[in-house]
């Protein structure tokens, strides 16, 4: 399916951050695991169709001879790129719980996960079509 199957999972991924922000506006301090499932179970499952298809379109492109190198930067950059992502939020939800409390910090920090998502959607057009033929 190529890059819809990406775009599938960034959307996903993108209902399950907005339910999570959602559940922790709605419940404040006593937002609980069990209020989460749902949305983290969305969450996750979008990101990971995202991941586990983003590989092989991403490298689609490569002839043979070079797909060791390919796959080898390709998992530099979604390592750096997983630490950069977890960098910000963590110190939006630390700056942002300084100066308001920790509710809106989670409210805060969910939002920005969800635009960080919505911005990935925005770069998906950037991928080959479709992954690699067999």
């Amino acid at each position: 399916m190529g890059r819809t199957l990406v775009v599938i999972g960034l959307a996903a991924a993108v209902a399950g951050a907005h339910g999570l922000w959602a559940t922790v506006l709605a419940e404040g301090t006593g937002v609980t695991g069990y209020l989460t499932i749902a949305s983290v179970y969305v969450l996750g499952l979008g990101i990971g169709t995202c991941i586990t298809s983003l590989c092989e379109v991403a490298i689609g492109d490569v002839t043979q001879d070079e797909a060791g190198s390919a796959s080898g930067s390709f998992s530099a950059v979604q390592q750096l790129a997983s630490a950069i992502g977890a960098a910000i939020v963590t110190s939006i939800y630390f700056k942002v719980s300084a100066a308001q409390g920790g509710v809106t910090a989670r409210t805060v920090s969910c939002f920005s996960v969800a635009v960080i998502i919505v911005a990935c959607l925005g770069l998906v057009w950037l991928l080959p079509r479709k992954a690699a033929e067999g």
